[in-house]
């Protein structure tokens, strides 16, 4: 979702100029409730637990991974890293509850390791955007939220396969919401958005010698 609101805002924003738009981070149950509640008109998250969806509709936009994210000049990108070296460096993660974090977790105990209870907790990504830029800490995210600084290198992406972690992120709206021109157009820009947000950035590679 990091990715994909801007652009889809910014081309709202030119065709609808005059529109008050309100933009809210939370956990994905607290955002479900409140769209259920009618006190948003959509949201941009993960397709949750099945028993949260009632009365909700899901559109997948595109799906995405974890990805292990440093400052460039880190040094473990500058060599091929792995799962136990990670651990020796401060983390950043998703809070505890979300899909991000549950997936952690469970990357972690597939590998017989579990999270230190001393890895900094934040749903704030520009938060852990900036600490990572300015320290050795390692964050882990779905690549979504670093994509933009993947791209053009101010983070890089450590070379740690995360085959099998990639989440479904789409389009969640009410089933019984009434027809509206601008929830339409917003959904329109956000495909397009993820349509255009296809490519993966390449991970880091280590630096050969000479």
């Amino acid at each position: 979702a990091p990715a994909l609101l801007p652009i889809a805002l910014a081309r709202l924003r030119d065709g609808w100029p005059q529109v008050q738009i309100m933009v809210k981070s939370a956990a994905n149950g607290v955002l479900l409730d409140e769209l259920r509640a009618r006190e948003l008109d959509l949201v941009v998250g993960r397709m949750s637990d099945p028993r949260l969806m009632g009365g909700l509709s899901f559109e997948l936009l595109h799906t995405e991974p974890l990805v292990f994210a440093v400052r460039a000049g880190h040094p473990l990108a500058l060599k091929a890293a792995s799962v136990q070296a990670v651990l020796g460096y401060p983390l950043v993660v998703y809070g505890e509850g979300t899909s991000p974090r549950h997936n952690t977790e469970s990357f972690l105990s597939a590998r017989g390791l579990v999270l230190p209870t001393n890895a900094l907790q934040t749903l704030d990504v520009a938060v852990a955007r900036a600490l990572v830029a300015v320290s050795d800490a390692v964050w882990i995210t779905p690549l979504g939220a670093a994509r933009g600084e993947l791209a053009d290198g101010r983070l890089v992406q450590l070379r740690i396969e995360t085959a099998g972690t990639e989440e479904p992120v789409g389009l969640l709206q009410r089933s019984d919401a009434e027809p509206s021109a601008l929830r339409a157009a917003m959904a329109a820009l956000l495909r397009e958005a993820a349509r255009e947000q296809g490519a993966v950035p390449p991970a880091a590679r280590p630096k050969r010698g000479g």
